[in-house]
């Protein structure tokens, strides 16, 4: 008979023996779950808590001048951050690293308070950048702080800007994430800021790094090359502001641009701004984002004119000899105000309405023209479009459909519309938008795209530059060429005869059109005007427009800005090496200056007093001009057509009055004669001998 102890002893084993072996089968179950159900998701669980993904930035293109001097460039630097969460003494993590960092440990140990408090509230961040673009000096003294603080070392990068202020609101600038907020590095960012690259990191317990690849490496922006000309711009920065400053304006703008290939050699707007600041002052901050030039449209007031003017020689309606009547200062318009002209102007041809600037004289044009041929050549201006510079928010400007769709559609013209948007009024344009109008009477007759990206080019890992294409619309043909030589002939008389004369530049030809609308406002005309002058030289084969604005200033169209586009436009024709094509002696003509038509408000515009006549004795007085000597013969227009005079004059360099239409029949001085300089070949034609 079995032991009764045995037996319980047994059983006790048995019992242990399967307790112990449902344990194991629970283990084994667990591991099952752990190692084979479960294994991709605690993989990828470590995987989180081990490795890290890091991004390696890319180094941001570089802004190159036109000649290849950098306007913006990034430089590589380092920056420090901490996570505040892991902070356990902020007093005293403060009063060791803020000075090893040059800043206030007071400052620091705050700004580290506020982020563990908002961090146990739910809302902080673990990541705080104590300092960026830390120097050489301060990264040596970091390395002995390691040991003691947790705290990461980033590398980062600082745009750079060589030139400071230069071309401030084309170059534009960065926010403190690397992204651009104004100008070309907003508007372009995406191409500037490249891709950036991909770290894998490896770390232990104690978040150290141990070991790091990198799967994708960053692609480096795109360099751009400008338009711009740093010589030009400077200068016209520097004469803006002094004509700014002297005519009482608030604001103003100046625009240089090629008319053949629409390339702007030059934008400025004051006030401007410091792009070196990462932290701007509340003035520059306003305009750093308040382009002018392309943001801000207004009303061109008598600037209009040139367009009006050209509509109706180009049609054929009317040629620069075409007498209108300009109703001695007052046209009555049928239950509306008359319009008014300053002068009280009799008979004007179509070349003095211009010159004159007269608003009865263009109404009356695009009275004879109808409201839809204007509208139609608004638009081959430009006008109401945007240009598609690389600058961000830019304008359409502001012209109204020629005719409403329906009934409910009232952002149209009038049926009177047409009578003052031939003088500028209800319509508005930016003055880069003026700047391609008027290229399109300087090159012949084309709408050219304004752009200022010339070149792209990237760095290849050999070492090499990838070009990459720019694409710029082609030139549109919208005139025709004769109607543009005529018309440029006409405003080179605005300077020498009109409005214009303090706009002249000495040892150039130069063609332009004053403006100055009056600002309306809280229901009253104001004492200030956007006044305005638009330009271009030589007359002849023009290479540079420059169109200058000044706004909200007392003063008029010719005085406020006809001096800063005399200076800009001298310098930019020295820069370019245009050759001179006019004696630089008595550059600004005699006589008094003309008002616009548009210059003065009705309630103050007055009649100008005669000058007393010239006694005989003082006229016979005067001396007689010298005779000159040397200079180019005439050649003999006779029998050829306008076209063919036209050109072959523009390709002698010879200045060109044509009278009348068909073929030249006469042309004074004779043929063979020597030209003196500045002197004028008068031709005339005829449709029979």
């Amino acid at each position: 008979m079995e032991n009764p102890i045995d037996q319980k002893a047994a059983r006790r084993a048995i019992l242990v023996g399967r307790i112990a072996f449902v344990w194991a089968l629970m283990i084994v179950a667990r591991l099952i779950y752990l190692q084979v159900v479960k294994h991709e998701d605690y993989v990828k669980a470590a995987a989180s808590q081990q490795l890290h993904t890091l991004e390696i930035p890319a180094v941001r293109g570089e802004l190159l001048a036109r000649d290849q001097s950098p306007l913006a460039i990034s430089i590589r630097t380092e920056s420090v951050a901490v996570n505040p969460m892991r902070v356990k003494d902020p007093d005293f993590f403060a009063s060791v690293m803020a000075p090893a960092l040059g800043l206030k440990p007071e400052d620091v140990a705050r700004e580290i308070r506020q982020r563990q408090d908002r961090g146990k509230k739910g809302s902080g961040r673990g990541f705080l950048m104590i300092k960026r673009h830390i120097t050489a000096e301060e990264r040596d003294r970091l390395n002995f702080l390691r040991r003691t603080f947790q705290f990461e070392i980033l590398d980062d990068a600082r745009r750079e800007y060589p030139n400071g202020l230069t071309a401030a609101h084309v170059v534009g600038s960065i926010d403190a994430e690397g992204n651009g907020n104004a100008g070309l590095e907003q508007k372009i960012n995406e191409d500037l800021r490249g891709k950036p690259g991909k770290m894998m990191v490896l770390q232990g317990s104690r978040q150290d790094n141990y070991v790091s690849w990198v799967t994708q490496d960053s692609l480096q922006g795109v360099n751009l090359t400008l338009s711009i000309d740093r010589v030009i711009q400077h200068d016209a920065e520097k004469f803006l502001e002094e004509g700014v400053k002297a005519s009482g304006a608030e604001k103003g703008t100046v625009v240089v641009m090629d008319p053949q290939t629409g390339e702007i050699l030059a934008m400025t707007n004051y006030p401007t701004f410091d792009p070196r600041h990462e932290t701007p002052t509340p003035g520059e901050a306003a305009a750093r984002h308040s382009n002018i030039a392309v943001q801000i449209p207004c009303e061109p007031g008598s600037v209009m004119k040139m367009i009006t003017v050209t509509m109706g020689i180009d049609t054929g309606r009317f040629t620069p000899e075409t007498q209108i009547f300009c109703e001695n200062g007052a046209f009555p318009r049928p239950n509306r105000k008359p319009i008014h002209d300053v002068h009280r102007y009799g008979t004007l041809d179509v070349a003095g309405v211009l010159i004159k600037s007269s608003n009865i004289g263009v109404a009356k044009i695009s009275l004879a023209s109808g409201p839809k041929s204007l509208y139609e050549y608004l638009k081959k201006f430009g006008i109401g479009d945007k240009t598609g510079i690389e600058l961000p928010a830019e304008s359409r400007g502001i012209l109204r459909k020629q005719e409403c769709t329906s009934n409910a559609d009232t952002n149209c013209w009038t049926p009177t519309s047409h009578e003052y948007i031939a003088f500028g009024h209800e319509v508005g344009a930016t003055a880069v938008q003026l700047a391609r109008a008027v290229s399109v009477i300087a090159n012949g007759g084309l709408l050219v795209q304004p752009h200022l990206v010339i070149g792209k080019s990237r760095p290849r890992p050999d070492g090499r530059m990838e070009k990459i294409p720019v694409e710029i619309k082609p030139p549109q043909r919208v005139l025709r060429p004769e109607t543009c030589f005529t018309i440029r002939r006409i405003m080179e008389r605005v300077i020498l005869e009109g409005t214009g004369k303090p706009a002249a530049i000495p040892g150039y030809s130069a063609g332009g059109k004053t403006g100055s609308a009056e600002i309306f406002e809280n229901g009253a005309w104001q004492n200030r005007h956007n006044s305005s002058f638009i330009g271009f030289a030589p007359v002849t084969n023009p290479r540079v427009v420059v169109v200058v604005t000044m706004n909200r200033t007392p003063k008029l169209g010719a005085i406020a800005a006809g001096p800063a586009f005399k200076k800009v436009a001298e310098t930019a024709l020295r820069v370019l090496q245009v050759p001179k094509d006019q004696p630089e002696t008595d550059v600004t003509p005699k006589g008094p200056r003309m008002l616009e038509s548009n210059e003065l408000p009705e309630n103050r515009r007055a009649e100008k007093k005669p000058e007393p006549e010239k006694k005989q004795e003082e006229v016979a007085a005067e001396p007689e001009a010298s005779p000159n000597l040397v200079g180019p013969r005439v050649p003999d227009f006779r029998g050829k057509t306008m076209v063919a005079v036209l050109r072959e004059s523009a390709e002698l360099g010879l200045q060109v009055e044509t009278i009348g239409r068909g073929q030249a029949r006469q042309q004074r001085p004779a043929p063979g004669t020597i030209l003196p300089a500045g002197a004028r070949i008068q031709v005339q034609f005829s449709v029979t001998q």
